[in-house]
């Protein structure tokens, strides 16, 4: 639960800002190739930086903002950077974003074109959490962090594109396809159909990821991958150390969901596919809900797939308005 007023306000500056309310689009043509009865396709790459990233950071901004802080801080790999970026440009605060040396942070660019700091954090993702929270303790900054002190808020935020996803729907899906990442868009998208009284099953996948390859293993509890692969093309899918491990893993579980593991050649040819059979521009991380759908055995159902990036193959995703197919 959060604060009415807080959820609210939330509300009302998605549709100020043009965050949320991404479009939801019948992707006949897959279907077709596919061999599926029903999938839709949840744009939302359609957010203003390009991911559902912004909804997160929207919401912990405007807390931060009621708390009378100024200046966010989080360790990323570079996709909530920029949300974090965006959303503190429009609400005129701060934002310190943390990122690991051992990625390649593609967005690097974007986020400093809208004005966020960039702080280069030697080793690795849990490495730059414990720099990130040092230097938020020392300096009074609000954390925005998945997993920390705001996780409520972090999973509310997702929980709307299982409300939006719903209500275009008008009832609930058999199957919905959702990158794990850290598991926090997972678990509260999970969280989003539960309050409406729906259980969906959840589809999870990953890329050199501890919590998939723990469900893909059967375990209650992530297993770290041996030699950790983390390339440009699945950084936002991997890691060991992940914030909202229990939550996502707990949401697949619940629902009699399942999980697979993607390669970046497969997720590299899922996003092709999308591009060349719907026109959709998708980034490869986000592609592989479409393949984690084309493993499962059954295809006599409703799918949702959410598409979490857009490709960044359009140019920098601050260089135009963003484009939305449903009405605020």
């Amino acid at each position: 639960m959060i604060p009415l007023e807080l959820a609210r306000e939330f509300e009302d500056q998605m549709k100020e800002l043009c965050v949320g309310h991404t479009p939801l689009k019948r992707a006949r043509k897959l279907e077709k190739r596919l061999g599926i009865r029903r999938l839709h396709l949840k744009s939302e790459g359609e957010n203003p930086s390009g991911t559902h990233k912004d909804r997160m950071a929207l919401l912990l901004a405007l807390d931060a903002r009621k708390k009378g802080n100024d200046t966010l801080a989080a360790v990323t790999c570079g996709n909530y950077g920029a949300a974090l970026a965006y959303v503190c440009a429009k609400l005129d605060m701060n934002c310190r974003v943390y990122i690991p040396s051992e990625f390649t942070a593609g967005r690097s660019e974007d986020i400093r074109n809208m004005g966020g700091s960039i702080v280069i954090a030697q080793g690795d993702y849990e490495a730059a959490l414990k720099a990130c929270v040092k230097d938020i303790l020392a300096n009074s900054w609000y954390d925005a962090n998945p997993g920390g002190m705001s996780k409520d808020l972090s999973l509310y935020s997702y929980s709307l594109i299982a409300r939006e996803t719903g209500q275009e729907l008008g009832g609930q899906p058999d199957w919905v396809s959702v990158p794990f990442g850290n598991g926090t868009a997972l678990a509260g998208i999970w969280q989003g159909f539960r309050a409406m009284g729906m259980k969906p099953r959840v589809l999870a996948y990953s890329n050199n990821n501890s919590a998939v390859r723990g469900l893909v293993s059967k375990s209650m509890d992530p297993i770290a991958v041996p030699n950790l692969s983390i390339t440009e093309i699945n950084e936002p899918l991997s890691g060991n150390f992940l914030l909202d491990a229990r939550d996502g893993m707990d949401a697949v579980l619940e629902s009699n969901g399942t999980a697979f593991e993607i390669n970046d050649q497969e997720l590299v040819k899922a996003s092709k596919l999308i591009l060349d059979e719907e026109g959709l521009s998708v980034l490869p991380a986000s592609a592989g809900a479409v393949t984690a759908i084309d493993r499962l055995e059954s295809r006599d159902h409703t799918f949702v797939a959410i598409i979490t990036g857009r490709g960044h193959s359009l140019g920098c995703p601050f260089s135009h308005p963003p484009v939305s197919l449903v009405q605020h």
